[in-house]
């Protein structure tokens, strides 16, 4: 969906600069949540399940709009918070896009999915109802969040085509929208449980301290 946007490039300089400050902004997000949180230690986690995000979107690439980013970065929300799903975000994105493509589209890409994260730290209270997670709820989350997403990084082709035509591009990219869905709700349906154990086993987060910087306000 995103071939109209790769038409955009940037001097070696801007580019540079905009890595640089993708970069600056995943470290400031995690500096700033161990800050806060120095008797929690999900340091482990978090990198395994960026390392599954990373791998899992290559290896699935293939597969037109399926990859498991948009469903991992959910769970980093709902255990984790706000913060590390910035972090998440930029680390993910830009990691895989190395493999992939790498390019102004990897900012809309990296915005929509902590936007993602974010929304899925907010409404953490709806997903975790007497310490269980509510695999339903999630799987309808998840759902939208691939629309979500995919419409937000559909804002790229305005660097290069008229607004007239940004409508008209996402009735088109509707069956990659209903892809990107559907595999959400299968990964949910599958493996939400299980790593939601892995997550409350391997790190000392409890259900009143995963997401502090939301509870404190």
């Amino acid at each position: 969906m995103l071939f109209d946007a790769h038409a955009v490039t940037l001097s070696p300089t801007e580019q540079f600069l905009l890595d640089a400050f993708i970069v600056s902004v995943a470290i400031a997000s995690l500096i700033f949540t161990d800050n806060k949180n120095k008797s929690r230690h999900p340091g482990l986690i978090f990198v395994i399940l960026a390392v599954l995000a990373v791998s899992g979107r290559i290896l699935l690439d293939p597969i037109p709009n399926v990859q498991p980013v948009t469903f991992l970065i959910i769970m980093v929300g709902i255990y984790f918070g706000i913060s590390y799903s910035i972090a998440f975000a930029a680390i993910v994105t830009m990691s895989s896009n190395v493999m992939l493509e790498h390019g102004l589209w990897t900012n809309y890409q990296i915005i929509a999915w902590a936007l993602v994260g974010v929304l899925a730290a907010l409404l953490r209270s709806q997903f975790i109802q007497d310490e269980k997670l509510n695999v339903a709820k999630l799987a309808v989350f998840a759902g939208f969040s691939a629309f979500f997403f995919d419409w937000i990084v559909s804002l790229s082709i305005l660097h290069t085509v008229d607004t007239s035509f940004f409508l008209i591009y996402l009735l088109n990219g509707l069956p990659f929208d209903l892809l990107h869905a559907a595999g959400n709700i299968v990964l949910v349906t599958w493996f939400a449980n299980p790593l939601s154990q892995l997550i409350t086993r391997r790190t000392s987060l409890t259900s009143q301290e995963a997401v502090p910087e939301v509870a404190s306000n």
